[in-house]
């Protein structure tokens, strides 16, 4: 007598399926944790810019006189440097902004010619339109009693927050550092701030 074929049907076991959301867990909480690690890194990096901006112009101002940029120019004092400013205390136009990381290579008191972080330029400049401030003309100008400026370009709304939150009171729109565009349209998702700008 001819028996039929077997079609016995094997399923999953809830072990065999629990075993596999586990896996799935770990691997979406990995992905999470380092994206949380490279954002965390990515705020630290610009805290760490701004910092070593300021630093290093504090002591070209010590042995120069001048803040870097608006540094009155006088031969052979700066290797490779031929241009300078006005020497009035603020770096108040577009050529003394762009001469800062020039003046602070050449000085020796940072490694680069340009000043760059993961998301766009960052510089030092005068609070003033006139001399390139997006956050000056913007709809948060930092206080006229700021002369001088630290900006960053094209953050992320959180990261501008985050940033705020470590340097001032966690309000782009008020306190010391402030962005170019307001809290309310920073609300709106996956909005970047043109413009971030901290004290020098």
């Amino acid at each position: 007598m001819h028996r039929p074929a077997s079609t016995s049907q094997h399923g999953y076991t809830l072990v065999e399926i629990a075993i596999v959301l586990v896996i799935i867990g770990l691997l979406l909480g990995g992905i999470l944790q380092s994206q949380s690690l490279i954002r965390s890194m990515r705020v630290k990096d610009i805290l760490v810019t701004a910092k070593d901006l300021s630093t290093a112009s504090q002591y070209f101002k010590d042995r120069y006189r001048y803040l870097p940029g608006d540094w009155r120019y006088t031969a052979n004092e700066i290797p490779n440097v031929t241009v300078g400013g006005d020497g009035n205390g603020i770096i108040n136009t577009v050529a003394e902004s762009n001469n800062v990381p020039v003046h602070l290579f050449n000085a020796g008191f940072i490694r680069s010619s340009q000043i760059k972080t993961h998301y766009g330029t960052a510089r030092v400049l005068g609070n003033t339109i006139a001399a390139g401030s997006v956050v000056a003309g913007g709809a948060n100008p930092v206080p006229a009693t700021t002369l001088n400026l630290i900006e960053f370009a094209n953050l992320p709304c959180d990261i501008a927050v985050e940033i705020d939150l470590k340097l001032d009171d966690g309000d782009i729109s008020r306190g010391n550092s402030r962005a170019s565009i307001t809290t309310a349209a920073c609300a709106v998702a996956d909005t970047i701030v043109p413009a971030f700008a901290t004290p020098l």
